[in-house]
């Protein structure tokens, strides 16, 4: 018996929300444990090349925007 389209989706979306639901659980588990090593948090230089990383952005679009790049 084939299955409809709305049936197909109804089964794909269940299992995505299985995997979903399954990859949590792993991963809370992980950080759960003892030996789990959190990353360092951003500290000034991560910010400053963050923001560095915007203004570029912006001044490229800008100029894309008026011509002066093609």
């Amino acid at each position: 018996m084939a299955l409809n389209h709305k049936e197909r989706v109804n089964l794909m979306e269940k299992t995505i929300d299985e995997l979903i639901y399954e990859e949590t659980d792993l991963r809370l588990k992980e950080m759960s444990s003892p030996d789990y090593e959190f990353p360092k948090q951003i500290d000034r230089s991560d910010v400053i090349a963050i923001i560095a990383m915007i203004v570029i952005s912006l001044v490229l679009i800008i100029l894309c925007m008026t011509g002066v790049i093609d």
